[in-house]
């Protein structure tokens, strides 16, 4: 089996488990199908599961009008034609393997991290003090993006999941960097994560992606980087410390609202309103974006 393959040969956004859970966050009742023997959960006409669909099942979800998100195996940095959004997994591999793929501006950054006193803490099932900790990151980060906010109801439960784990980077005492996670058999997915902006000179990102590589190096797991916009600096980013960004097949194809959402993040007046529709209504904006990781 081909490293592309064994990446999904054990799927967790396709098991009940996360089905559940994306029921619960958006407040919509998940439906079951099968196809090719293999379940397909869905929250009204979205597939809420990213994975290495075969050309007849997209061929299947498009006559039934199915919205999905399709990992295929070709590099999307190397391909003619990119495709806008991208996915993006570090194969498993040695720890001592993995450094030999860090760029030296990752290593850089990685030394300069070195210089602070960063512990490393990894947290099954926190209690809502911590989640309360990590939410306030999550909205200081959010707000430097200029975006809308998942709810606290979110994190909850997707800490109430039995696969999920939190990654975290702190610095004298306060949280500085985070990854909510999910492991499940052989891989691990790191979903929402990011930094406090008011502690980039600490370089905790750095480090973050390090301990989680590590992580993975010595339990023998894929980490799946999930999805991010083809030339942004996060996936730029991801590609330093050694993932492959792989090109996806999206349907229905919505590359212009996303270029356009993009534009728009850059007026201050778009987050705002972004935010607003968030508490208003906080399961709708959930379910706009999903699938997500």
């Amino acid at each position: 089996m081909d490293k592309f393959s064994e990446a999904f040969a054990h799927k967790f956004y396709r098991t009940r488990e996360f089905a559940v859970f994306c029921s619960e966050v958006s407040g919509l009742a998940y439906s079951e199908r099968a196809f090719e023997d293999v379940p397909v959960h869905l929250l009204k006409n979205k597939n809420i599961a990213i994975s290495n669909y075969s050309e007849s099942a997209r061929s299947y979800f498009k006559t039934n009008k199915i919205s999905y998100a399709s990992v295929l195996p070709e590099d999307n940095t190397q391909s003619v034609k990119p495709s806008l959004m991208e996915y993006s997994i570090f194969h498993k591999t040695t720890y001592e393997e993995a450094e030999k793929k860090y760029t030296t501006s990752f290593v850089h950054g990685l030394r300069e991290g070195r210089r602070f006193a960063h512990t490393v803490r990894i947290v099954r099932a926190p209690d809502d003090a911590m989640i309360e900790k990590m939410y306030a990151v999550y909205l200081a980060q959010m707000r430097r993006h200029n975006s809308f906010v998942f709810p606290r109801s979110f994190f909850r439960a997707f800490f109430s999941a039995s696969s999920s784990l939190l990654f975290l980077i702190e610095y004298g005492g306060d949280i500085i960097a985070y990854f909510c996670c999910f492991e499940y058999e052989d891989n691990i997915y790191s979903s929402i994560g990011g930094g406090n902006p008011d502690c980039f000179q600490y370089r905790p990102s750095n480090k973050l992606y390090d301990e989680l590589i590590r992580y993975a190096c010595v339990h023998g797991l894929t980490i799946h980087m999930g999805i991010g916009m083809h030339g942004s600096g996060y996936q730029e980013f991801k590609r330093k410390a050694g993932a492959i960004n792989y090109t996806m097949e999206r349907f229905p194809n919505d590359d212009f609202s996303l270029k356009l959402s993009t534009v728009l993040l850059r007026y201050r007046l778009a987050g705002v309103i972004f935010r607003l529709a968030s508490r208003c209504a906080p399961r709708w904006v959930v379910y706009l974006v999903m699938p997500f990781t």
